[in-house]
């Protein structure tokens, strides 16, 4: 399992990249983020849901041409269930609101989503 430092960090990284970092947001860059989520979130019950919509959304970034209509509504659910997890990581503390962060940027993201 990832360490809070390391977990934190994978949330900053993909919360500025899915919110316009200086780089197109293409499909190799979104399945690049979801692989580098999907062991830490397969480790623990309550994260295995997210785990399971990242790889519906890895599919759906992995067809060509691309399903944009399809990402769009998946990165919609998976900001839902990260919102759902969000109260039972704690109340208290930085992981909370960073989770909070990250769903916004999710729907930021569809909005904004290249993929072409």
């Amino acid at each position: 399992m990832k360490s809070l430092a390391d977990t934190t960090e994978l949330l900053d990284n993909t919360t500025t990249t899915l919110m316009g970092s200086e780089e197109t947001l293409t499909p190799e860059i979104g399945i690049d983020l979801i692989d580098q989520w999907m062991v830490p979130l397969s480790e623990s019950e309550n994260t295995q849901p997210i785990a399971e919509e990242l790889r519906k959304l890895k599919a759906l970034l992995g067809t060509d041409p691309a399903d944009s209509t399809g990402i769009v509504k998946q990165m919609g659910v998976i900001a839902a269930k990260v919102l759902l997890i969000a109260p039972d990581i704690g109340a208290e503390g930085e992981m909370p609101s960073l989770l909070a962060g990250l769903a916004a940027a999710l729907r930021l993201g569809t909005s904004d989503t290249d993929t072409e």
